[in-house]
């Protein structure tokens, strides 16, 4: 008895001191929000909670990891261009950030910048672009963690042509390929990739999801996802029992995953999650505040417009900015509807919440038709890019069915709307279209058009 007691104190102080964990901490599509909502403490409460949870928990056994869409989506960081959302991350210490399709919208030289402002590391495995890293492995607890990086392999279907400001994309699969078996090389205890990219298929995008993608890879063992909102804890993908979890979005809480290592050999883990909604602060610490006020100018616009009525704004915006223009697409952008005949920039954002830019193409009367063909049958995505002819509002094509003429777009529609417009996208690649991108914001379009006197 004396011998059993022994040896089962050594057995337990061999397992004590063998056994270990490490914790993840995610964050994704925090787009911009620096406010707390009605449904949403913001991005600068959740950075604050996560921050004071990784301390407590130890930053030597803690990855911090945001995997994406976190420049975009406010007024605030629109102003800075997503300038503040890296001071949060860095004020949280974020080990890893992985740029997200809404991350590129502000252009190559923001996006550089906000590159050489974060202290972690900037991770996209399948983006090839100066001072993006493919991989890294962290030391944590006694533990070597690959944490692989990769953002949305389609981004052309959201950017019009991203490769002519320098952003090179490739496949996901083809990138893990290419890098795993150095990383295998490094023998880490857990593969973790970190994308921003939803889990289930995309028959629009031609994705066939991250259940397969598991399949291919059963070296990793926890996927992080992001990109589709939603809120996801510990959804098993394959036999190999890599688990994928995603923690919602604007500011509503973080997910905290724990890596547990119960063995000696420290080759079994143990993988499991939990989801900690952040209440909004009534005082953050200095690092953590929003400190730069909104420009207070006010804009007319009419009340309660109908969304024909708002695309027609939209339309005139671009056709005084542009007026030799013939044909201008745009539709209205959100459900918003001003109460008040005078509304703040605030107000006009919530009109026009994206980063779009004018695109400028030729079209002759069939492509013309083509396009109003494709968007008149997607009308069930809320996206109908309503025509209006300048100056005279007559067709511009006449009798004359082969004259081409200036037509505008907003960029995003021009890149096919996430998918939703491949007629378009594809008119607007063919060498006779002449498509131009240019460095236009709408945005700015719409305040110069309706900013009252």
């Amino acid at each position: 008895m004396k011998h059993f007691m022994i040896w089962s104190l050594l057995w337990f102080l061999q397992f004590a001191l063998f056994s270990g964990e490490v914790y993840l901490f995610q964050t994704t599509d925090l787009h911009g929000i620096v406010h707390n909502t009605k449904d949403n403490a913001g991005a600068p409460s959740v950075a604050a909670a996560l921050y004071e949870d990784a301390e407590k928990t130890g930053r030597d056994k803690s990855i911090v990891i945001d995997c994406g869409d976190l420049l975009q989506g406010s007024l605030e960081s629109s102003l800075d261009q997503g300038k503040t959302m890296l001071r949060l991350l860095n004020a949280a210490k974020y080990d890893v950030w992985v740029p997200g399709n809404h991350d590129f919208e502000f252009g190559a030289n923001a996006f550089s910048e906000r590159i050489r402002e974060f202290r972690g590391e900037v991770l996209a495995a399948n983006l090839k672009y100066p001072g993006v890293k493919n991989w890294k492995i962290f030391e944590r607890n006694g533990y070597r963690i690959a944490v692989i990086g990769m953002t949305n392999p389609h981004l052309g279907k959201w950017l019009f042509h991203p490769e002519k400001e320098g952003f090179f994309v490739t496949g996901v699969e083809s990138a893990l390929r290419k890098i795993l078996p150095r990383i295998l090389q490094k023998k880490p205890h857990a593969v973790i990739l970190a994308i921003h990219s939803g889990l289930y298929p995309s028959q629009r995008l031609n994705d066939p999801g991250l259940f397969a993608l598991a399949r291919k890879f059963p070296e990793i063992t926890v996927i992080l996802g992001g990109h589709t909102h939603e809120k996801i804890i510990c959804k098993q993908l394959s036999d190999s029992g890599a688990c994928y979890f995603q923690a919602g979005a604007h500011g509503g809480g973080y997910l905290k995953i724990k890596l547990d290592f119960p063995d000696q050999a420290r080759k079994e883990m143990t993988v499991s999650g939990k989801y900690i909604t952040a209440a909004p602060a009534e005082k953050l610490p200095e690092p953590f505040r929003w400190n730069r006020p909104v420009p207070r100018d006010k804009f007319r616009f009419p009340v309660k417009p109908s969304p024909r009525e708002i695309a027609q704004i939209f339309a005139r915006s671009i056709h005084q900015a542009y007026p030799e223009t013939n044909i201008v697409f745009h539709g209205a952008l959100t459900k918003f509807q001003p109460c008040t005949s005078t509304v703040s920039l605030i107000d006009l954002f919530r009109i026009c919440p994206y980063e779009n830019k004018v695109l400028l193409a030729y079209l002759n009367k069939k492509e013309f038709d083509s396009i109003v063909r494709e968007q008149e049958e997607n009308r069930k995505y809320g996206m109908i890019q309503n025509p209006f002819f300048f100056p005279s509002g007559k067709n511009p094509f006449g009798n004359d069915p082969e004259r081409r003429v200036l037509t505008a777009f907003n960029s995003y529609s021009a890149a096919s709307a996430g998918g939703r417009f491949p007629v378009l996208n594809n008119i607007l690649n063919r060498p006779e279209a002449r498509a131009v991108l240019t460095d236009t914001r709408i945005f700015d379009l719409l305040q110069t058009y309706t900013k009252e006197k």
